[in-house]
């Protein structure tokens, strides 16, 4: 495709008075910009679906080496696939060198825009999808470096999603800063070895999680500054800040993401996420789910109550420490009373006060197995004086308390298979049909099918699990995600083949509820004639397995053999023949492009029916040619033309005009071309200048039109003959002029777009029109 690339500076200024061009989408307006992209909501024209479309800015990329850098790696980042992740769509550059990716375009806001300091379930089901999908992009060796609440978006569940992942490894060069003075980052989320430009790894984004954990929990960023170097000297330097009491269970936490050296972080995404699910599980505790007494030597979610060896290590010292106790209370009691005989040692008791007379026919008395204990002597009475009650130790047990909870089995272990059965039944209730892996039904019932395949409940699980794939397919032919359907479906192919249930109703149910929606699909683009989705309609229908007598006559009305498409002759009414340039839609008119420029002869009849007198005429290439050249118009150019030939040195004004004047004269409305339209009919290449158009090969001045070779779709002098002017206009009085000329030479580029004064005419400038078009327009007779 000829192209036309413009430096820096002029992208920059085109940026900022205009939408950029992105083939194959449509730019509708501009959502934002940031230090590095311009943001714009676009609509993809193929599939008619919103996307948002990120700009590089000119000044971020400046040199080939670094966009060819850009390119490459941000496909890499497109083949990213994970729920938490925005995928991206394209990348490519338009026809002026800027560089572009397209991402789907998410409306329901970032993460930046919600408060979520009063709900820590919610802030942990957002930091463990983000950390999700950064153990999933460093496991592939992508490294996002700028995790920041304005980078989470949501999707229409409200699911949150990491975007702009990764685009910021283009600047892998650590010599490369931004504009700012900073490496590339968002400062107030920024890793300490990141301010600094120093080579960062995983354990950088880990930082930024941590950063982002806080303002989550507190509503605020932990450092604040105006300047960025001491925002970064803040992160580098300065302590951790102090969570509110209320959240300092969070506090062990926050410092280890957030150590100023890495080798203090979480080694890993996966070691972090733990650490959270330990939060989670006390948080849960705590709230009443499971309750039990905090440790002793921390509280609940403090570092000490988390490591699995402290408990035996703190009950062992209770033990000594209680024996020590005991054997003090021992020592300070008034008088300890005598041993019992231990019959297992052979120590004999001590003398009773009295012993008993024993004769010497009379054999000593053996010790039984049950040892009693003589009653303790009393000390004598002092008279006047009370015996003290004797002293009482408090029990060191008397405050421990236990909890056993008894968490009942809906099924029997003991039965092959009952296990799967009932996790099977769980997952169906969740909609875990196929994911995630180790963790749901399918992988399920096939491990009850190969433990206990006669089970009662199989079949019917079974068919439960393949309604819920029919239903996943029907939901993604309606929203048009082709390939969510092909996949689910062929998962439920081979889910029924090896559960032996092609043959059951669930399978049989599924295969009717396909063709309904096809149908509408194909009536939806055929009425819009949309040809990629009429195609892809049909692809789909062959994949799904669903004949086509089923989708007639549905079928046989969306042939594209026979439907109006670009190229089609549109020849009512009064006015010029036109060619079909742009098919409507249900959301944009088509558009019709005459096939020739206004001719001489064409012009003729409105100035000699408005008295329109003619315009100032010189040359848009040589202003001395206009000085020496004597006094020209419309109809005295300066060289030879018949009525076929097309017209020049008519104003912009003068083309304005004209199209009113038609317009009123067929009851159609007529106008310039946009830029844009302009360049959707002009882009093609057309091979060698001298005789696919009129231009500088030896000849002066103008030919008869449709001369030369016209473009694919049939539209006659593009490139060559005359530029034309546009509907577009520049700064002041100057609007756009597209295309080569007779004066141009064949090296110039056939989509060049030049900005003239409106209020004169040039001799090689002429024009054509457009006529939008709605589906009415195009009925084939």
């Amino acid at each position: 495709m000829p192209s036309e690339e413009l430096s820096p500076e002029e992208l920059s200024a085109l940026l900022t008075s205009y939408m950029p061009e992105i083939p194959g989408y449509r730019v509708m307006r501009r959502i934002g910009k940031g230090g590095m992209s311009y943001v714009y909501l676009g609509v993809q024209e193929s599939l008619d679906r919103q996307v948002a479309v990120k700009v590089m800015s000119p000044e971020a990329l400046t040199d080939e080496k670094s966009k060819q850098r850009f390119e490459q790696e941000a496909r890499t980042i497109a083949k990213l696939e994970h729920p938490c992740i925005v995928g991206i769509h394209e990348v490519g550059r338009t026809p002026q060198g800027l560089l572009y990716y397209v991402l789907p375009y998410l409306a329901k806001g970032h993460l930046g825009q919600r408060d979520f300091t009063a709900d820590e379930g919610r802030v942990t089901e957002v930091l463990r999808s983000l950390l999700s999908a950064l153990e999933y992009a460093h496991a592939r060796g992508i490294v996002h470096r700028d995790v920041k609440a304005e980078n989470v978006l949501f999707d229409n569940a409200d699911r949150p999603l990491l975007t702009d992942f990764g685009i910021a490894l283009s600047k892998r060069d650590n010599t490369r800063i931004t504009s700012a003075g900073l490496a590339v980052g968002s400062g107030g989320y920024m890793a300490p070895e990141q301010a600094r430009g120093e080579a960062v790894d995983g354990r950088a984004d880990l930082y930024s999680v941590g950063v982002l954990a806080y303002e989550l929990l507190t509503g605020r960023l932990p450092y604040l500054s105006s300047d960025p170097l001491a925002l970064a000297l803040m992160h580098a330097q300065d302590p951790i800040p102090r969570l509110p009491v209320e959240k300092k269970h969070w506090q062990p936490f926050i410092d280890r993401a957030m150590a100023k050296a890495p080798d203090n972080r979480y080694r890993n995404a996966q070691q972090m996420l733990s650490a959270l699910n330990q939060i989670a599980t006390r948080e849960r505790s705590a709230a009443g789910e499971s309750p039990r007494a905090a440790p002793m030597g921390g509280e609940p979610g403090t570092a000490l109550s988390a490591r699995p060896w402290f408990k035996p290590v703190l009950f062992g010292v209770l033990g000594i420490a209680l024996i020590a106790i005991v054997a003090i209370a021992m020592r300070q009691r008034p008088e300890a009373p005598p041993k019992a005989p231990d019959f297992y040692t052979g120590e004999e008791p001590a003398a009773p006060a009295t012993p008993a007379p024993v004769t010497a026919q009379t054999p000593p008395a053996m010790p039984t197995t049950t040892p009693t204990t003589p009653p303790a002597t009393t000390p004598p009475k002092t008279p006047g004086t009370t015996t003290p009650a004797p002293e009482v130790l408090p029990s060191p047990f008397a405050q421990v308390k236990t909890n056993v909870t008894v968490t009942p089995l809906d099924y029997d272990p003991a039965v092959p298979g009952a296990r799967e059965l009932s996790a099977a039944r769980r997952q169906i209730k969740a909609n875990r049909l196929s994911t995630p892996v180790g963790d749901n039904a399918a992988e399920s019932l096939l491990v009850v099918r190969r433990l206990a395949p006669r089970h009662p409940d199989l079949p019917k699980l079974s068919d439960e699990v393949i309604s819920g794939f029919g239903k996943t397919v029907l939901d993604a032919i309606k929203a048009g995600r082709d390939d969510t359907a092909k996949n689910t479906y062929q998962r439920a192919q081979k889910f029924a083949r090896d559960t032996g249930r092609l043959q059951g109703a669930a399978w049989t149910n599924l295969q009717t509820l396909f063709p309904p929606a096809l149908i509408a699909r194909l009536e939806k683009d055929t009425k819009s004639f949309n040809y990629a989705g009429i195609g892809k309609t049909k692809a789909l229908a062959a994949i799904l397995e669903v004949p086509q007598e089923s989708l007639e006559p549905a079928w046989s009305r969306a042939n594209t053999n026979v439907l109006p498409k670009p190229g089609d002759l549109i020849a009512k009414g009064n006015g010029p023949t036109l060619v079909l340039a742009t098919l409507p839609t249900e959301s944009r008119t088509g558009l019709a492009v005459m096939r020739e420029e206004v001719t001489r002869g064409d012009y003729a009849q409105f100035a000699n029916a408005t008295r329109r007198a003619p315009s100032r005429c010189s040359n848009a290439r040589n202003a001395l040619a206009t000085i020496f050249g004597g006094k020209r118009s419309w109809n005295s150019p300066g060289f030879a033309q018949t009525d076929a030939h097309p017209v020049v040195c008519v104003s912009h004004a003068d083309a304005r005009a004209y199209a009113e004047w038609l317009s009123r004269r067929t009851g159609e409305r007529y106008r310039l071309p946009t830029q844009a339209e302009w360049r959707s009919f002009n882009d093609y290449r057309g091979g060698d200048a001298c005789r696919s158009g009129q231009v500088a090969c030896g000849a002066k001045g103008t030919a008869s039109g449709s001369s030369f070779v016209a473009s694919p779709i049939g539209i006659q002098d593009l490139h060559g003959n005359v530029s034309e002017w546009l509907g577009d206009a520049a700064a002041g009085n100057r609007f756009f002029a597209g295309g080569l000329s007779w004066r141009d030479p064949p090296t110039t580029a056939a989509s060049r777009v030049s900005a003239e004064a409106g209020d004169k005419g040039y001799d090689e400038v002429g024009f054509r029109l457009v006529r939008e078009l709605g589906p009415q327009d195009l009925d084939k007779p």
